[in-house]
């Protein structure tokens, strides 16, 4: 299925999206209110179709509400409205999980367009959407850390719990992706069982402390994880009680196992 940001469409395809769009196909009819919205695959640009393509489906598929906030924002065959585009950008998040409307609902908070600023809400928008360091949501969470804002010790307990579904998420795809790595350069059986690490969140920094829990039973298989896994970086950063120092979490990675 297209999507935006794809290459136009043949007029094959821009025909399945019509036929499958008046069958009633939820995909097909955001797809081709895309069509009409950007007047690509020789398709006249049409905004009020657009529209209603996206209102159409946007109860059952929060996608529909995600592109009608950011036509509200834009002002695509309306006036500008951040006010609209905010409330639209919450109503999508009702039933999807998309990460492009936590972010343009977070930087609508963080700005405070449409809407007052929340620096804490952006906050969890960001954090939740953000998926390694260095990413549009990570820069918008050091854009608020900077601030220093003051927040309760229910708002912390929030984040860091949103933090750490965020982090155990982005450490299970890391994991799976050294193990396929690795196992890709170590020969199979030179490892008796998995190697096991702590991996410690310290306050302040996105860069982790590795450390090795339970040999391999192979020193240079551990030390070949250990490098790996050097190379990690949390998608964000905790946000520690008084008198914690660090947030931990374990993961053995099974390589060079027969």
């Amino acid at each position: 299925m297209l999507s935006e940001g794809e290459k136009s469409p043949t007029a094959d395809q821009v025909q399945f999206i019509r036929q499958a769009s008046d069958n009633g196909n939820v995909r097909c009819k955001t797809a081709l209110g895309g069509l009409y919205e950007s007047g690509r695959g020789g398709v006249p640009q049409d905004f009020a179709k657009a529209r209603s393509l996206y209102e159409s489906v946007a109860a059952v598929d929060g996608v529909g509400y995600e592109r009608l906030a950011r036509m509200a924002e834009e002002g695509h065959g309306q006036v500008r409205n951040d006010v609209e585009a905010r409330r639209l950008y919450q109503l999508a998040l009702t039933n999807s999980d998309s990460d492009k409307s936590k972010l343009a609902l977070a930087r609508l908070m963080e700005e405070g367009r449409g809407g007052p600023q929340d620096l804490f809400g952006a906050m969890m928008y960001y954090v939740e959407a953000s998926q390694h360091a260095g990413d549009v949501a990570w820069k918008g969470l050091q854009r608020i850390r900077a601030q220093r804002p003051v927040l309760t010790p229910e708002q912390v307990q929030r984040y860091n719990e949103a933090w750490g579904d965020t982090s155990r998420k982005s450490l299970n795809r890391t994991a799976l992706d050294i193990e396929i790595a690795l196992n890709k350069q170590i020969k199979r059986g030179s490892a008796s069982k998995p190697v096991t690490l702590q991996v410690q969140g310290l306050s302040g920094s996105n860069v982790p402390k590795i450390l090795l829990i339970e040999s391999s039973g192979n020193a240079e298989v551990d030390q070949a994880v250990v490098t790996a896994f050097g190379q990690y970086r949390f998608p964000a950063e905790p946000l520690l009680q008084a008198g914690q120092d660090s947030w931990s979490s374990e993961r053995s990675l099974k390589v060079g196992l027969k």
